[in-house]
């Protein structure tokens, strides 16, 4: 369970912001708003699947609500803690931009279209 909690530590570290890139500015909010206020069919999506249940909050994929906030995250937002599936995405033939989402709900981050992967069962092929 340590090993789990430094690593969930590590890659909050790991990932800088600066990367996500700013997309579009996100609307004014009150500082101490929650993300839970504007996008709670979001927000329980993602705190049901395993990244909610880890803790992974949604400024580690979006950004804050400043200039460093991201609508769709790209790549460098899951580089952190998957850097071996991002470095599979990137080699990946036949799409232009490389995003996760391609294949996976945005939030729940579940397969689209079902269990099985034939792009991850073949090894990213």
């Amino acid at each position: 369970m340590n090993r789990l909690l430094v690593l969930i530590g590590l890659c909050l570290l790991i990932q800088p912001q600066a990367v996500l890139g700013a997309e579009k500015n996100h609307p004014a909010t009150p500082e101490n708003q929650e993300c839970i206020e504007c996008h709670a069919d979001q927000e329980k999506t993602w705190f049901n699947g395993k990244h909610g249940l880890m803790n992974v909050k949604c400024i580690v994929c979006h950004g804050a609500m400043d200039k460093s906030f991201t609508a769709s995250p790209g790549l460098a937002a899951c580089r952190g803690c998957h850097a071996d599936e991002v470095a599979q995405a990137m080699k990946a033939k036949g799409k232009k931009e490389k995003s996760c989402f391609s294949c996976h709900d945005n939030h729940a981050l579940t397969l689209k279209g079902g269990p099985a992967s034939p792009y991850h069962a073949k090894g990213g092929k």
